[in-house]
């Protein structure tokens, strides 16, 4: 049976949309934390080490929840999962991270690595390929 018989590789759109409703609660955190930061130092602004300790929270919390439910809120309202590619499991920590690394890659060269995924056969961004891993959209429940 094919791969694609398998699994159902979830489009560019939903995975925007996934993007959009992530940044709808992360948005909020971040800013309460610069708030806070603020009132700490006395709005002075971010001290460049809690502007990076703001950076390594928000990775922590998107890998924390890839390795254990395979997706972000965003991505579970949508019901797609970050799979290995060979295999459909939760991919190890270290490709996690890569994965989260190479959102970098996939930005710079403006967000060429994002698109990629529109004429890609298994609808890998860069960051994806970078990390063997798919993106999958898991039928309605009950349906």
């Amino acid at each position: 049976m094919a791969e694609r018989d398998r699994i159902r590789l979830a489009g560019f759109w939903t995975r925007l949309a996934a993007q959009f409703l992530d940044a709808a609660w992360m948005l909020p955190l971040g800013i309460g934390f610069v708030m806070v930061g603020e009132f700490v130092q006395g709005g002075r602004g971010l001290s460049p080490g809690a502007d990076v300790l703001l950076q390594f929270i928000s990775a922590l919390i998107i890998l924390i929840f890839w390795a254990a439910r395979q997706a972000t809120p965003g991505k579970i309202l949508l019901r797609l999962r970050v799979v290995d590619a060979e295999n459909g499991t939760t991919p190890p920590w270290p490709r996690l991270v890569a994965r989260y690394l190479g959102y970098i890659v996939s930005g710079l060269p403006l967000g060429l690595g994002y698109l990629w995924m529109l004429w890609d056969p298994r609808k890998q961004c860069w960051h994806d390929r970078i990390a063997r891993t798919l993106v999958v959209q898991d039928p309605p429940q009950g349906g």
